[in-house]
């Protein structure tokens, strides 16, 4: 059998969960299985845990308490927050930038008789200006998983659904939505929840078929609900400690004249940067710098896992090869920054010769 590398570095999307919630996750799942809605002792306690978990995403996501839903599948939310909003003539608004799952929504009203607009970004990432009323659905990526890019405030009196499944509590919306869909991961919470936000006046109807007032399936999973809140709150402590890595990554580079292209600037969120190295394939790469001791992604953060060119990339005009996704976390120490720059200059300088 070969040795397997020893990977000392995670710069990859997909993090373990957060510490604090790993550390007290077996405690949570041996809490949190009474169903809360039953009246029993155990199910009285584990409600009020949920209530206190709620609280918490209420304080950090800056929404109330009751316009907060629990998905056992991220992916619902957006058929949720968005078809839950469409009236009968409205447009759809929504830029080549966004995820699969928006293109998903999008094509489905848009088969069903809907207008729809997609909307095309410029060089550095911003979406184009638009037209639009009164009833149109604006579909907004706060900011791009891929590029850190952090979209303007939208121009609209339309109805507005926000993606912060990347930007999370990094970069809350800076505008009036009525719905928005968070993603624990994105502050190292655990998989498989997700955070639908449906704003008390927001003129929404469950798109699903369903026979009393419940607005979402609660098919989530409770101990997942409370070590989100514990790894929430221990994020929101941590999250500063990037500041200031990525520039001093791409210093590094640039002493070494090393050559790449980024979308990266200095209104991105500090977590995310994509890399692009010509004449390189990402996939080559990406296993140097495994057998180096670190992980990264390529591809597009859609369907990275099938190496399929970045559609975001492409929407910016940036070459869709030779790219490579780096996440900062806050568990990483700034030599280990230092060390994956100086492995990526010899990776690349080595897949050049």
């Amino acid at each position: 059998m070969q040795g397997v590398v020893r990977i000392t570095s995670g710069f990859q999307q997909e993090s373990s969960l957060n510490p604090p919630a790993k550390k007290v996750l077996d405690q949570l799942f041996e809490k949190g299985w009474a169903d809360p809605e039953k009246i029993n002792q155990d199910s009285r306690e584990v409600a009020l845990l949920l209530n206190e978990a709620r609280n918490t995403f209420a304080k950090f996501l800056d929404v109330r308490n009751d316009e907060i839903e629990f998905l056992g599948e991220v992916n619902l939310g957006f058929h949720l927050g968005i078809s839950g909003l469409i009236k009968e003539n409205s447009k759809i608004f929504y830029s080549k930038i966004d995820k699969q799952a928006v293109f998903a929504v999008a094509n489905y009203w848009e088969n069903r008789g809907h207008k729809t607009i997609n909307l095309t970004v410029d060089q550095v990432g911003q979406i184009e200006n638009f037209q639009s009323n009164e009833g149109d659905l604006i579909l907004w990526q706060v900011a791009n998983g891929e590029t850190g890019i952090i979209q303007r405030i939208p121009d609209t009196k339309g109805f507005v659904f926000a993606d912060c499944t990347s930007s999370g509590v990094d970069y809350l919306p800076k505008f009036d939505y009525q719905t928005a869909l968070f993603d624990s991961k994105s502050w190292q919470g655990p998989s498989g929840l997700g955070i639908l936000v449906i704003k008390k006046q927001a003129q929404w109807s469950n798109p699903l078929p369903h026979n009393d007032y419940v607005r979402v399936p609660n098919t989530f999973s409770v101990p997942l609900v409370l070590a989100s809140a514990v790894a929430l709150e221990s994020y929101i402590l941590e999250k500063d400690k990037i500041s200031g890595f990525k520039s001093r990554f791409l210093s590094l580079l640039d002493e070494s004249k090393l050559n790449y292209q980024t979308p990266a600037n200095q209104g991105n969120l500090p977590k995310y940067l994509n890399l692009i190295f010509p004449n390189i394939e990402a996939d080559r790469l990406v296993l140097a710098l495994q057998d180096a001791g670190f992980t990264v992604d390529s591809g597009s953060a859609c369907r990275s896992a099938d190496m399929q060119p970045s559609h975001v990339l492409s929407a910016m005009n940036f070459p869709t090869s030779g790219s490579i996704r780096i996440t900062f976390h806050p568990q990483i120490t700034e030599s280990k920054v230092i060390d994956l720059g100086k492995a990526i200059i010899a990776s690349v300088e080595k897949l050049t010769n």
